[in-house]
């Protein structure tokens, strides 16, 4: 009886039912999405300057970035659906500035994504055995720094326009792209100041060990 309403109430509205389903869906993609971005963003931090990566901390990383993979391919498979879904009940919605914004920040969240496949992945299953900056010139290091901060902005962000309703129809996509802009901007600088901290914090100890080395054999 309790689920024969509950087909009976889904069913009475079927355009509402498909809105509500391609939230789900879309909730869904942005969880995975953005958990495990955020995992592996906490990972390279770890291991920034020191710790060593082992075969199993490169599994992690791996099997993270297939789930980061799969939370792409839901806001995609939903973010078209919700195109479709305006174009079909809800024309006026595809005149909503902040739709687009979130599709132009998906789009560079997937370039990125390719990015990190193709170049980052193969860089960090080399480092095995060493920390992830050891051996790089800085030029490799910024784009690891880079790459990493448009990876955790470009996922905070969509879920933060998600959850601001009052942005629609009154923010045009340009201010919230430039918005955007301005905070991986800052995210990117704070990350190279902090990978100069850290560097130059890990120098200054090597080289007062090697002080005590030099004193213990003078």
């Amino acid at each position: 009886m309790g689920f024969t309403l509950l087909i009976q109430t889904l069913a009475q509205d079927p355009a509402v039912s498909i809105k509500s389903a391609l939230r789900i869906v879309h909730f869904i993609g942005l969880a995975l999405g953005l958990g495990a971005a955020t995992v592996l963003d906490l990972l390279v931090l770890r291991f920034l300057i020191r710790g060593k990566i082992t075969q199993d901390h490169w599994k992690v990383f791996k099997f993270g970035s297939k789930v980061v993979n799969w939370g792409l391919i839901l806001l995609w498979a939903t973010g078209l659906g919700f195109l479709t879904y305006y174009g079909v009940f809800d024309p006026a919605k595809l005149g909503n500035q902040k739709v687009w914004a979130k599709m132009i920040i998906v789009l560079i969240l997937t370039v990125n994504g390719g990015f990190i496949h193709s170049i980052i992945l193969p860089r960090v299953k080399k480092q095995i055995g060493r920390s992830i900056m050891e051996g790089l010139p800085s030029s490799h290091r910024s784009v690891f720094i880079v790459s990493g901060a448009i990876s955790a902005v470009s996922w905070y962000v969509p879920m933060m326009l998600g959850a601001l309703p009052q942005l629609n129809f009154a923010v045009p996509m340009g201010t919230i792209l430039l918005a955007y802009a301005a905070l991986l901007g800052s995210a990117i600088l704070v990350a190279h100041a902090l990978l100069f901290v850290m560097t130059a914090g890990h120098i200054e100890e090597a080289s007062e060990e090697d002080v005590a080395l030099s004193a213990e054999f003078a």
